[in-house]
């Protein structure tokens, strides 16, 4: 009987091995390829996620909005983690990309020439020995950048894996932790609602303390791994993190540092990095104008371009806006962003204005389908809005709406200002506009204000009364009438 032969598996793994000797000696290409790929896509978007930050901060996780505060804070916390984040892997990229560089013109200069002659230096002394003995030759030098770049390159990627475990076991928290803003909602019994608040904490605290050790063992080198005692209690701890986190997707590469490399170096590189970009920070803030104001708050000795449509270069509208500082004609517009922090302030001024985006059923849009079909004089659109009583309802909205709002202009209050929603042209927030009447303003420099009602009492989820709102400044916008 013929027998058959079977691969031998020394044979695949030398193969296995040849192959991975060649990629490590073209892996430089990749790495430069990848670094400058990389630091082009995290220099040109921090601007774009800064947006996205600012967008989601106003509009979602307002705090002091209808947002359980320990969710928003949490969820700030993040979005305000991320850009450091990047920036921290922007500089180690840079740092590689500084390296391969130096090692390019290395391995350039070692082409031509590869020898040092020491003896045509004619040192003396403790020189003689010194220099020959500690200065490295151009071979060596090549060897030892190259095996630095690489150790960067997959350093760099082992933060930015850490840092998508860390906020990945920060949202699963949240997740939990969010449990206790809705049972309060949903069930009746108030004994319930706080029992069932306590076991869920307990159960939080126990998986936030654990998220802790794991990650403290990580920074630690595995220190908790190799406690006799302790061991056994992390191992469940460390099972679940690991899959909850993705940390076995980069585990090689963080278990090969550790174990190939002194962990004083790795401190030491960690540290360097860490140094520099706190010094960079330093550095942007440092504020060499001790005359000039912050341009954060409102005064009518400021003139802030992001109140004027036509000097905003970029960003959201935080407060109000105006179309320009110069007004060439007898009526001005003004346009007020809605903010989710007054959500609870307006549900106690208007109460049945709430809900006014309501969405059409399925079986009301049939049923206006099919009545359009009947009555050609009416569309389905002015059919849904008389189920709905929209006209009747937005404008009831907008007559109780402006109970909000108090606006001057050079401190004398305007009368009766007729408020209509409205979305921005600048990146479509929401908000109301009001077109006030500047016929009888003389030609020069005016001020508009404007005051809305803000809490007395900043304790989340306290009663609203007449007592615990007034109405405070939030805004100053100065323009000049021709």
């Amino acid at each position: 009987m013929e027998q058959v032969e079977r691969p031998d598996e020394n044979d695949d793994k030398d193969k296995l091995r040849r192959w991975v000797n060649n990629l490590q000696l073209e892996s430089w290409q990749l790495e430069l390829l990848i670094t400058g790929f990389s630091i082009f896509l995290l220099a040109t978007s921090l601007e774009e996620y800064e947006l996205f930050r600012a967008s989601m901060a106003f509009n979602k996780f307002t705090l002091g909005g209808n947002m359980n505060p320990v969710i928003s804070v949490s969820v700030l916390l993040i979005l305000n983690t991320i850009p450091l984040a990047m920036r921290f892997f922007l500089f180690s990229l840079l740092a590689h990309l500084l390296l391969r560089g130096f090692w390019i013109g290395i391995v350039g200069l070692s082409s031509v020439s590869n020898r040092i002659d020491f003896d045509s230096l004619r040192l003396s002394g403790g020189f003689k020995k010194f220099i020959p003995k500690n200065v490295r030759t151009l071979d060596e030098l090549i060897l030892y950048l190259d095996k630095i770049a690489s150790v960067i390159f997959a350093y760099t990627y082992l933060l930015a894996f850490s840092i998508i475990s860390v906020v990945l076991v920060g949202a699963f928290l949240l997740v939990v932790l969010s449990l206790t803003s809705y049972f309060p909602v949903v069930i009746e019994s108030v004994a319930l609602a706080g029992t069932l608040n306590a076991i869920v904490f307990f159960v939080w605290f126990i998986l936030a303390l654990g998220s802790i050790i794991f990650f403290l063992d990580t920074l630690l080198f595995g220190v908790f791994k190799r406690s006799r005692w302790f061991s056994t209690l992390y191992y469940p701890i460390y099972r679940f993190y690991s899959i909850l986190s993705l940390s076995f997707v980069y585990r090689s590469i963080y278990y090969h540092l550790i174990t190939n490399y002194k962990k004083k170096h790795i401190v030491f590189a960690s540290l360097a990095l860490l140094v520099l970009f706190l010094i960079n920070n330093r550095l942007n803030s440092w504020d060499n104008y001790p005359f000039f104001p912050q341009m954060d708050d409102e005064s009518e000795a400021l003139i802030r371009n992001e109140h004027y449509d036509d000097q905003r270069t970029d960003g959201f509208i935080e407060t109000a806006s105006i179309p320009s500082r110069i007004v060439n004609n007898g009526f001005l517009e003004l346009f007020v962003r809605y903010s989710p922090v007054n959500n609870e302030i307006l549900q106690f001024l208007c109460p049945a204005s709430k809900n006014l985006n309501t969405d059409i059923t399925f079986m009301e849009g049939m049923k206006a389908g099919v009545e359009a079909q009947g009555d050609s004089t009416r569309t389905i659109n002015e059919i849904l809005r008389s189920l709905n009583n929209f006209d009747e309802m937005v404008s009831m909205s907008a007559g109780c709406l402006v109970k909000m709002y108090d606006i001057y202009i050079d401190g004398a209050k305007v009368e009766n200002p007729e408020l209509f929603f409205t979305t921005h042209k600048n990146k479509g927030e929401k908000g109301f506009a009001f077109m006030l009447d500047l016929n009888d303003l003389s030609r020069g420099r005016h001020l508009l204000s404007i005051n809305h009602y803000e809490r007395t009492n900043q304790i989340w989820g306290g009663e609203i009364t007449e007592q615990t709102i007034k109405k405070e400044n939030f805004v100053k916008i100065v323009f000049w009438k021709e």
